[in-house]
């Protein structure tokens, strides 16, 4: 009876210890944790390195997602990708970016090695702007090497859900030198808009004026383009001009517009 009772004794510390250390120690948990905080505090002045430390120097990545317009798209990373990309999020003043975890859906944890699949919203701004709003299921590989804790894999699988800025296509059609119509297809919420915009150029007053629905430009004999009496651009080229007119009509929804 002793021998049965010092058995169950030695399981119970055994399953104690272990669900200690899953509960309190849970190093891939906290490391899922200590990328999503670091990269939120980037904007709030945290330094590119105190995210790198956390990956390791044999780091691989991917991420495949499908645009708002369907396409599927995928992409690569190692380590100095991700170093570029921070780059880019800390010198764009006018960008910020938070990350947010839902729900862990699986993780196993072992004494040098561990794997987390996570549900994580993104929200990316522009100007303050909502630019892309969604979820990716994130599964994170990490080791320990050193005592350390790093990232070693990165596999995610994001689904856009709402973008009001971003990337936009304009097709131009054009009637001689003076007329155009404009297709515009822009981000709006779940989906793509579509708007159509005819312009002219004529003389208002003895002056060169581009008018449309929805503003007026002058156009000196320069090429100073104007628009409610400031210069958003220079150009002779009379498609140039409508370029320009129509960068600054959909600056609100368009980060840059593709001609057609």
């Amino acid at each position: 009876m002793k021998k049965i009772t010092h058995v169950f004794i030695i399981i119970f510390i055994c399953n104690s210890f272990n669900m200690g250390y899953a509960k309190e120690d849970e190093p891939i948990k906290k490391l899922l944790m200590s990328y999503i905080n670091k990269i939120n505090d980037l904007e709030k002045g945290a330094k590119k390195n105190d995210v790198l430390y956390l990956f390791d120097e044999k780091y691989s990545g991917n991420t495949v997602y499908v645009n708002l317009s369907g396409a599927l798209v995928r992409k690569n990373y190692d380590k100095k990708n991700i170093s570029s990309q921070l780059d880019d999020i800390i010198n764009d003043d006018n960008y910020s970016f938070r990350l947010t975890l839902g729900e862990i859906v699986f993780k196993s944890q072992k004494e040098n090695a561990g794997i987390i699949s996570a549900v994580v919203t993104f929200e990316s701004f522009i100007n303050k702007k909502l630019a892309e709003k969604g979820t990716m299921l994130m599964d994170m590989v990490g080791i320990k090497v050193n005592e350390r804790w790093s990232i070693v894999q990165n596999n995610m699988v994001r689904v856009s859900e709402a973008k009001d800025i971003g990337e936009c296509v304009c097709y131009m059609y054009g009637n001689g030198d003076t007329k155009f119509v404009t297709e515009v297809y822009f981000p709006a919420g779940l989906e793509y808009d579509q708007k159509l915009e005819s312009f002219q150029i004529t003389r208002k007053n003895g002056l060169r004026v581009i008018k449309s629905h929805s503003g007026e430009f002058s156009w000196k004999g320069n090429g100073n383009l104007y628009h409610k009496g400031k210069s958003i651009g220079k150009t002779k080229e009379t498609k140039k001009a409508i370029e320009i007119a129509v960068k600054k009509l959909y600056k609100d929804s368009c980060v840059d517009v593709i001609f057609n």
